[in-house]
C-alpha cells in the first residue's frame, strides 16, 4: 500500500489545549529506571541557543509547554554547564492547573532538582542553591568518588551529593538511584552532552522538541545543537506522536522506538 502525505497543521477550529495535553500523556516507567523525557527547543537550522542561552529561541507557547512538562516531572536532569550557562534557578510553583494534576498524581509541590557534575565545577552561592525552599528536599548532584575532596565539602551543605562512577556519572546507575527514591520520570534539560549520553546508553524514552521558526546560523561552533559527541552507536528511532503549532512555532512530541 502506498504510504500518503499527510498534512498536520489544524484546520479546524478545534484548539488543542497544550497543558493538557503534555499533562495527561501515558509515561510507564521501563523496569528498574524512571521514564526520561528530553525535552529541548531548536531553531529550524538546528541551533539551541542564541548568545549562549536558550530563552532567545522560545515564545509563549513554548513557555506554556515548558511548564507542563515540568509538571509533569518528578525530577529534572540537567548537566552542570547548563547550569551555569543558564543560571538555573529552583522549579517554581506551578499555575493551579498544572498544581490539581500534580496532587492528583500524588507529586511533590516541585519537581526536585538533579545535577550531573563529574567536577562538582558549581558555586554553594548560585541560584541553584541560594534560593531553594526549605520546604524542598535539597537539590542532588550526582558526581564521581574521582571528585575534588574540597569541592565535595563545599557543597555538602546546600545539597544532597551521590557518588556513580569513578571518573564519569554512570547514568544507568544514576537513573537506578532515582528510581529507587520514587522518580516515575524524569525530564532531561540538557545540556546537548548529557542528551547525547542518555540516548548513547538507550535511556530516552521520549523526545520533546519545540522548532523555534528562527535561523541562527553557527551550528558547530559557538552555536549548540541538540546532541554533542561522536555518532551514535546506532541511530534512535524516533515516532512522531504528536504536533501541535502556534505563532510558526511546532510542538512535537517523539518517542523513542
Amino acid at each position: 500500500m502506498d504510504r500518503l502525505i499527510a498534512e498536520l497543521t489544524p484546520r479546524g477550529d478545534e484548539t488543542p489545549d497544550p497543558v493538557t495535553s503534555y499533562l495527561t500523556d501515558d509515561r510507564p516507567a521501563p523496569p528498574g529506571r524512571p521514564w526520561i523525557l528530553i525535552s529541548m527547543v531548536a531553531s529550524v537550522d538546528g541551533a539551541t541557543t542564541v548568545n549562549g542561552r536558550s530563552g532567545g529561541l522560545g515564545g509563549p507557547g513554548d513557555r506554556r509547554v515548558f511548564q507542563a512538562l515540568r509538571g509533569s516531572a518528578d525530577m529534572i536532569l540537567v548537566g552542570a554547564g547548563t547550569v551555569r550557562a543558564e543560571s538555573y534557578r529552583p522549579p517554581q510553583t506551578a499555575d493551579d492547573q498544572i498544581m490539581a494534576h500534580r496532587v492528583a498524581q500524588g507529586r511533590a509541590p516541585r519537581p526536585r532538582l538533579v545535577v550531573v557534575s563529574s567536577s562538582l565545577e558549581l558555586e554553594p552561592t548560585a541560584p541553584l542553591f541560594a534560593d531553594h525552599s526549605i520546604e524542598d528536599p535539597l537539590p542532588l548532584v550526582a558526581t564521581v568518588t574521582s571528585a575534588p575532596p574540597s569541592r565535595r565539602e563545599a557543597l555538602t551543605a546546600v545539597a544532597e551529593l551521590v557518588a556513580c562512577g569513578a571518573n564519569r556519572v554512570d547514568l544507568t546507575g544514576l537513573l537506578a538511584v532515582l528510581d529507587d527514591i520514587g522518580a516515575g520520570v524524569v525530564l532531561c534539560e540538557g545540556g546537548p552532552g548529557l542528551n547525547h549520553q542518555l540516548l548513547a546508553a538507550g535511556l530516552v524514552d521520549e523526545l520533546c522538541l519545540t522548532i523555534s521558526p528562527n535561523l541562527v546560523g553557527g551550528v558547530g561552533g559557538d552555536v549548540h545543537s541538540l546532541l554533542a559527541g561522536s555518532s551514535l552507536p546506532i541511530p534512535a528511532r524516533l515516532h512522531l506522536d504528536r504536533v501541535l503549532s502556534e505563532d510558526d512555532y511546532l510542538f512535537c512530541r517523539y518517542l523513542v522506538s
